[in-house]
């Protein structure tokens, strides 16, 4: 094998954590020979499959001053400060991987006191770096020669899903709450993750909660409520439809027939005559009229109402008095 005199790793690949040099394991590294680190790496220099050394960003000779252990083992062996070593470097990427996409693959199920026992499903991204080479490579590298972002992923989702069942279960006690609580589960999952991934020499730097949710039938109830609440009182608001439904049909009738046609074409008050009543007889005010419907068209409307059944004639009568006197 080849004397190397230089030893350095200028791979560009974006996802890449480690590169072995030389990528075939052991290789013959001469006494003197340069060792350039760049400043977002580490080197961690092996021999015999032993880490020695660990090397930060810089140009470094290798010799037995720089790696003072291994003056034993070169006179021991009988080698001289110029002759072949076999051993390896690792190359360790310091920088941050971020943007890894995390899921839950199987939903957590959750007890709500609202909706029962349901399924949710959360994703998110997180960012994660190397903390302590020595112990991320003999962890989990070993004596690969190449270890990328995407080898590790696969592990980092498993625990954060782990952890976030874990946190949802002891934050979240209904997920009417989940949207006001994405920041606290968020903080909670990073702390429990990276005290898990420290043992293996990686560090936690964000988790974010993108979102958290139920199944798409409790999303449809949930909706539904808050259309409810938004709505508020329901008699309020079915008086105010039928005032509305009453201009409406009166902007939009015409001729001598118009009374019977707005009868007919009152769909919401025919099939709820008490709230017809209701809006015309209630203390709750309904909504002011609309100046550009005439006098004619509000008796018109009167009149239809009447001969469907839908006031009685005192009722008629009170309100024609009133539309009267407004002229």
């Amino acid at each position: 094998m080849p004397l190397m005199e230089v030893i350095e790793s200028v791979s560009n690949y974006p996802g890449q954590i480690i590169e072995r040099v030389p990528e075939g394991g052991e290789g013959e590294l001469k006494w003197g020979a340069q060792l350039t680190v760049r400043d977002y790496q580490w080197a961690v220099f092996y021999r015999d499959g032993q880490a020695l050394e660990v090397f930060e960003g810089g140009r470094h000779i290798l010799t037995t001053q720089n790696i003072p252990v291994l003056t034993k083992l070169v006179t021991s062996f009988g080698y001289g400060e110029d002759s072949p070593f076999r051993s390896d470097v690792l190359f360790i990427q310091r920088k941050l991987f971020t943007n890894i996409k995390w899921g839950t693959s199987d939903p957590i199920v959750f007890r709500d006191p609202d909706f029962q026992l349901m399924r949710l499903r959360s994703y998110g991204t997180c960012a994660i770096r190397v903390a302590d080479p020595i112990l991320f490579v003999n962890n989990l590298v070993g004596a690969q020669e190449r270890f990328d972002i995407a080898d590790i992923s696969d592990y980092v989702r498993q625990i954060i899903a782990s952890s976030l069942a874990k946190t949802i279960g002891a934050l979240v006690t209904s997920i009417l709450e989940l949207p006001n609580l994405y920041s606290d589960i968020s903080s909670a999952v990073m702390v429990e993750t990276d005290a898990l991934l420290s043992q293996l020499g990686l560090e936690v730097s964000q988790i974010i909660v993108n979102s958290i949710n139920p199944p798409d039938s409790v999303q449809e109830i949930i909706d539904k409520r808050t259309s409810m609440s938004v709505i508020g009182d329901m008699a309020k608001y079915l008086q105010f439809q039928t005032a509305n439904a009453l201009l409406v049909a009166a902007e939009n009738s015409s001729g001598a027939g118009e009374g019977v046609g707005l009868g007919a074409g009152l769909g919401l008050g025919l099939l709820m005559p008490q709230g017809i009543n209701a809006a015309l007889n209630s203390q709750v005010a309904t909504p002011p009229v609309n100046e550009s419907i005439s006098v004619t068209e509000r008796l018109a409307i009167l009149k239809g109402l009447i001969e469907q059944g839908l006031i009685d004639q005192a009722t008629f009568e009170r309100k024609r008095d009133e539309i009267l006197s407004e002229i």
